[in-house]
């Protein structure tokens, strides 16, 4: 069955039932606002799939001639999970029993595709469910580049609620507007605090909890980088350091021996407090690289790196454990420094990623064995690139699911970084977004990834060739050379910028990789974009009208996978000097990186803000000037050399 999340008991029976004109939404006498929002949510999926808008009503139980030809809400007692429910078709009645909103709405949700799978005429069947996480949760970075609409926001806040999300992160570093720190944010579309208000509310309503993720101790780059908060940074690298998007994930952490950087972090957190009805806080405090390496470093005579790092964070954990607040923290540090895991605040929730292929029992062992809480948390695998590695993060996403549940951790949390830019369209995440609700919610479905594949592309997109998100995950396969390895050449070309990373010159690895794939693979993808491209554009993947912006990302991914590897073979041959034809002259593909990212700039505003858009249009025209420089055809506009 084509489910998704898979519930955790199904028994097929004889007979179906057919929702038509007369069919009615029936809610029990007792249920409340949200069950009605969810009843209209009900009402609105159905009409998508058969144009038909079912009437919702309340009726008593003792009415019972009312309630035939309908889908029935009644509220009982359940065993187990607070959102658990069962679902229940028969010929001449649909009924959906929970205790709860969220068990109501889980319920609805799996409706819904049952509706979506058969067109309405929804075979008999028996199902009872619950998660096996209680806390499954998806983090979206808006601080490195896209800043959502809020329209798109709640489309997102719909999605997660009918795969079975119950909690939602907004990684924060410099888009909300907060009194004092206006330099910090005038640059960025902030959300502005009516905004998050609004946003909690909606989220309040889908079952949704809506927890705040803030940077405070590293990756501060905006704050530290301003005239009147740059004081307080560890390492003096200030304003006049280039931008790059690699630079801004670096260095950018708190000096912890100003004992008024503690004051600072804790003015933006009274800020951000009072905006969600979350008892959870995310303060994050990962990648603290150079602490005790600049400012700190008098405090690094008398502690060690784990012993400074936990200084400041417990310090942080009390500040709002005193305001009511279970606090999360990413796990890296604390995970790489085990020998201070006992003087961490015990009530801490260690938020233990790992984004890689091979995730191991040693890799949540660990918070286990010391018995601090933790959630698993996985990748969507888009950071850096185009499209989203598939394979790896549904890899990631079923191991790191499966460890969690075999070490009890206390919930599951998906991530959706925006390195580079945030170069990632939205569009290309969706179904991590829905496998890791599916994980989260059934640990136990090992259903193969095509399956899963052909299920999502039916039931979320309406396809009934079952085969959309299976020619997303082969438009994946052809991404070789991503975005990150072409913007490391750009910072090379433009800024004189190579990095070093423990050692490592980060362009010379890009520069191997570029130089190390062959023409014929190159070739090849390039070919294979084009021809997917074509199927996707000569077949109605979505049959719903409102899918028609989510499309147009996936034809610019294949346009743009496509246009990155004709630049790496055109960068081989040019600037490497290795013997390898290009597809176009330079100028020729100047052209169409301009023309593609015309078309990518319509499809950001669509559901984004301006935000940093700009920076993508610098990183394009950068290089459609390298590559009108390689060509000596082509002098128009050249800019004079100094």
């Amino acid at each position: 069955m084509y489910l998704i999340p898979l519930p955790s008991k199904i028994t097929a029976q004889d007979g179906f039932f057919l929702i038509d004109h007369s069919t009615a939404i029936v809610l029990d006498v007792g249920q409340d606002d949200n069950d009605l929002e969810t009843g209209k949510l009900l009402q609105q999926e159905i009409k998508k799939v058969i144009a038909i808008t079912l009437p919702i009503k309340k009726v008593l139980r003792s009415a019972g001639h009312l309630n035939e030809n309908c889908i029935y809400f009644r509220h009982a007692d359940m065993e187990g999970s607070k959102e658990a429910y069962s679902l229940t078709v028969r010929p001449n009645k649909i009924t959906i029993v929970a205790c709860s909103n969220r068990g109501f709405l889980y319920g609805a949700a799996t409706l819904i595709q049952l509706c979506k799978i058969s067109r309405g005429e929804i075979g008999c069947v028996d199902i009872v469910d619950e998660p096996s996480y209680a806390n499954r949760g998806y983090m979206l970075d808006v601080s490195r580049g896209r800043v959502p609409t809020m329209d798109s926001l709640k489309a997102l806040v719909d999605r997660l609620a009918l795969y079975k999300i119950n909690q939602l992160q907004l990684y924060m570093e410099n888009c909300l507007r907060l009194d004092g720190f206006e330099e910090i944010w005038s640059q960025t579309d902030p959300f502005t605090p009516e905004e998050i208000l609004e946003l909690d509310c909606y989220c309040n309503i889908r079952g949704v909890e809506l927890v705040p993720c803030v940077a405070t101790f590293g990756h501060l780059y905006d704050l530290l980088r301003s005239e009147s908060f740059g004081k307080y940074r560890e390492m003096d690298n200030g304003p006049g350091e280039t931008f790059t998007w690699y630079n801004r994930m670096r260095y950018h952490i708190l000096n912890v021996a100003d004992p008024e950087s503690f004051t600072l972090i804790k003015g933006i957190l009274d800020q951000y407090l009072p905006l969600f009805r979350s008892d959870k806080i995310n303060i994050c405090c990962d990648e603290t690289f150079d602490l005790g390496k600049g400012k700190s470093a008098c405090l690094a005579q008398a502690m060690d790196y784990g012993e400074m790092y936990l200084f400041y964070v417990n310090q942080l954990v009390s500040y709002l454990q005193s305001k009511g607040k279970k606090v999360m923290i990413w796990g890296d540090i604390v995970k790489s420094h085990p020998e201070h895991l006992d003087k961490l605040n015990a009530q801490v929730t260690c938020l233990n990623w790992y984004y890689d292929y091979g995730a191991n029992e040693e890799t949540v062992k660990i918070f286990f064995d010391k018995g601090l809480k933790q959630y698993v948390c996985p990748s969507l695998s888009g950071y850096s690139r185009l499209v989203n590695a598939y394979d790896l993060s549904f890899t990631n996403i079923r191991e790191m699911a499966k460890l969690g549940d075999q070490y009890h951790a206390d919930g599951f949390l998906n991530t959706d970084w925006g390195d580079c830019g945030h170069i990632n369209m939205p569009a290309l995440g969706i179904p991590g977004i829905i496998y890791g609700g599916a994980q989260g919610w059934n640990v136990k479905d090992d259903r193969d990834f095509k399956v899963i594949d052909q299920a999502i592309s039916l039931v979320e997109y309406g396809d009934q060739g079952e085969s959309l998100v299976g020619l997303l995950r082969e438009l994946s396969h052809q991404d070789i050379i991503i975005f990150n390895n072409l913007a490391f050449f750009r910072d090379y070309k433009v800024y004189n910028q190579t990095y070093n990373d423990c050692g490592i010159c980060l362009y010379d690895k890009a520069k191997e990789e570029m130089m190390k794939v062959s023409e014929n693979q190159l070739k090849s993808a390039v070919t294979r974009c084009a021809e997917i491209f074509n199927y996707l554009k000569q077949n109605n993947m979505g049959s719903y009208a409102d899918r028609q912006a989510e499309m147009l990302e996936y034809y610019l991914a294949a346009r743009g996978v496509a246009l990155m590897q004709e630049l790496t073979l055109v960068i081989k041959e040019r600037e490497y000097g290795q013997n390898v034809q290009s597809l176009d002259a330079p100028y020729e593909l100047a052209g169409k990186l301009e023309y593609w990212l015309m078309d990518y700039c319509e499809a950001w505003r669509t559901g984004s803000r301006e935000s940093e858009l700009h920076r993508i249009k610098e990183f394009v025209g950068q290089i459609c000037f390298i590559l009108r420089k390689y060509d000596s055809r082509n002098t128009i506009n050249q800019k004079p050399e100094d």
